[in-house]
C-alpha cells in the first residue's frame, strides 16, 4: 500500500479497525495527484466524480457573485476538498483551484459509493470522511456568519497565522468580507 494512501487511511480510520482486504478496497480507488498552482479541481455548476485530501499544498473556494470571486474557504495539509452535492451527483456550487503546487489523493466518489452498501467498514470509513468535511464546513459557516471581520481576521491571525503566508491578502481580504486596502491597515496596527 502507497504510504500517502496509508497515511490518508489512517488519518481517517483512527476509531475503526479496517481489514486488510477493506483498506486494499479502498486503495484501489484512490489515485495520487500532482497538480500546480491555479489548477481547478471542481468547478461551480458542474458535476464531478472526485474528492481529494490535500497532502502538501492549499486550495481555495469561491464562488462568483455579480462577475466577482467570493472566497469561502481554505484548505490546507490533512483537510478534505469537494463538494457534498458532487457526492450526490449534483452540480457543485462553488470553484475550488490550487493556490499552491499541491499533492493530493484524489477520491472516486462514483466507485466508492456502491461499496458502501456491500461493506459496512468501507461505509463507516466514507462517513468518517463526510462527518469530518462536515464539521470543517459549520467551522466555515459559523466563522463567517457570526464574527465580525476583525474578529475573524484576529482569529485567523492567531489560529491559523500561515495563511498570511501561503494564501495571497486579496483572497484573504474577500474571505473576511473586506477589501484589500482595509486589510492592509489592520495589518499595519
Amino acid at each position: 500500500m502507497d504510504t500517502l494512501f496509508k497515511s490518508f487511511i489512517d488519518y481517517f480510520a483512527t476509531n475503526q479497525k479496517l481489514s486488510e482486504n477493506t483498506k486494499a478496497e479502498i486503495c484501489s480507488h484512490l489515485s495520487i495527484l500532482n497538480l500546480g498552482k491555479k489548477h481547478v479541481l471542481i468547478k461551480e455548476k458542474q458535476r464531478h466524480d472526485f474528492a481529494y485530501f490535500v497532502v502538501k499544498g492549499a486550495v481555495r473556494s469561491y464562488y462568483l457573485k455579480d462577475g466577482v470571486e467570493v472566497n469561502t474557504w481554505f484548505a490546507l495539509e490533512n483537510d478534505m476538498v469537494g463538494s457534498l452535492q458532487n457526492f450526490r451527483d449534483n452540480p457543485s456550487r462553488e470553484t475550488m483551484e490550487l493556490i499552491e503546487n499541491s499533492t493530493l489523493v484524489s477520491i472516486n466518489l462514483k466507485q466508492v459509493r456502491p461499496l458502501m452498501s456491500s461493506n459496512i467498514q468501507i461505509a463507516n470509513f466514507v462517513n468518517a470522511i463526510i462527518e469530518d468535511y462536515t464539521l470543517f464546513l459549520e467551522d466555515k459557516i459559523y466563522f463567517s456568519q457570526m464574527m465580525s471581520s476583525i474578529d475573524k481576521y484576529l482569529i485567523l491571525l492567531d489560529k491559523e497565522p500561515q495563511l498570511f503566508q501561503r494564501i495571497p491578502l486579496t483572497y484573504i481580504a474577500s474571505f473576511l468580507g473586506i477589501s484589500r486596502e482595509t486589510l492592509s491597515r489592520l495589518r499595519a496596527k
